[in-house]
């Protein structure tokens, strides 16, 4: 049994002049009923096939008259050749119009840009001016700028002379006494080795700033623990001065204040230790003046009921106004010495509501 020849077949024999137009236009009228109309002539069909995509002329051999395919490797490589070389016409550096408007929007040589400068070597010089009593009145912008200004100078500025806060703290071998052996001696940092260090990232500059932030914080806290301390000690005092109040007072209860300020100091002692080992130096307290600690025999320009020096009873008792000053309250308080008939006796901080205090 001969094998039926397909549409397309046909079609290219009918374009080499060797098919049949009726065969043709019959077999596709069987084939495809819904598409070609019983009333349709080849050149309709044809038409409506092509459209279709059901035959093409454009089949190789048919409408170029060649036997052999195309090497289509040979022409991918014809072409990748084709953009190579118009890759190597290309610049190979920004033209002076780019560089010209980089430069315009930025000044990336300025060196006392901050913007310019190693991030972690900034952090350190801010943190070392701020802490240098001389620029106590300085402005944040004008620390900025002596930061900067140093480091435009030398960017290990603040290594070699402002290590943990401190001017003129910082790593060197140079000294007398201090010169390292040649197996240990230190190398000098090349400008050119500094900038080839790895990149500044965030990470970086927020642990700088931690660092800082908790040497702040522990100075807080030392100084929290040293008000509570003498908050309880001033209170043991006034107990101890006043042997009327001493003997009103349970002695559990006193014992306890005296223990609470031994565990105080212990933690403020460890404190103190851990605020040495972060900073290199040890903390000093830093007298915090209060209102209430004002001299007992400052006499202001206001007046009390009494006055200091000023003959009084007290209970009954005669004595002597030693302190008369105003609390946070604006009430005034008094200290009294007076003498029970066996030794003077001093009581402290007397609002006298209740007339304890009277005019001898």
């Amino acid at each position: 049994m001969m094998k039926q020849k397909t549409l397309q077949t046909q079609y290219n024999l009918i374009k080499e002049g060797k098919g049949n137009k009726e065969v043709f236009l019959k077999e596709a009228k069987r084939i495809f009923p819904n598409y070609i109309p019983n009333a349709a002539t080849f050149d309709q069909a044809e038409v409506i096939l092509s459209q279709k995509s059901i035959i093409s002329e454009n089949i190789w051999g048919v409408a170029t008259g060649k036997d052999e395919k195309p090497d289509w490797f040979a022409i991918f490589n014809d072409n990748m050749d084709a953009i190579n070389e118009e890759a190597k016409a290309e610049e190979k550096k920004a033209s002076k119009e780019v560089t010209d408007l980089e430069e315009k929007n930025f000044d990336y040589k300025d060196k006392k840009n901050i913007d310019n400068v190693y991030g972690e070597q900034f952090l350190k010089g801010y943190y070392c001016e701020m802490k240098n009593p001389k620029n106590e009145e300085k402005t944040v912008e004008e620390l900025k700028s002596i930061v900067a200004k140093n480091l435009a100078k030398d960017q290990l500025h603040y290594v070699k002379a402002g290590q943990f806060g401190e001017e003129g703290v910082g790593y060197t071998d140079e000294l007398p006494g201090l010169k390292a052996s040649k197996s240990d001696q230190m190398e000098k940092v090349k400008l050119q080795e500094a900038k080839k260090s790895k990149k500044d990232t965030i990470e970086s500059k927020l642990a700088e700033i931690d660092k800082a932030s908790n040497v702040v914080a522990l100075e807080a806290k030392i100084n929290a623990i040293a008000e509570m301390i003498e908050s309880k000690s001033q209170r043991l005092e006034m107990v101890n001065e006043d042997s009327d109040l001493a003997e009103m007072m349970d002695k559990a209860k006193i014992k306890a204040i005296q223990k609470e300020i031994k565990e105080l100091e212990k933690r403020k002692s460890k404190m103190e230790k851990l605020y040495e080992k972060s900073c290199g130096k040890k903390y000093q307290q830093q007298e915090i003046v209060d209102e209430t600690q004002i001299e007992e025999t400052e006499i202001t320009e206001e007046k009390g009921e009494f006055e200091v020096g000023e003959k009084v009873t007290y209970l009954g008792h005669p004595g002597e106004i030693t302190s008369a000053k105003k609390d946070t309250m604006d009430r005034w308080e008094y200290s009294v010495s007076y003498d029970k008939g066996y030794g003077k006796t001093k009581v402290s901080n007397i609002l006298n509501k209740g007339g304890e205090i009277k005019k001898a």
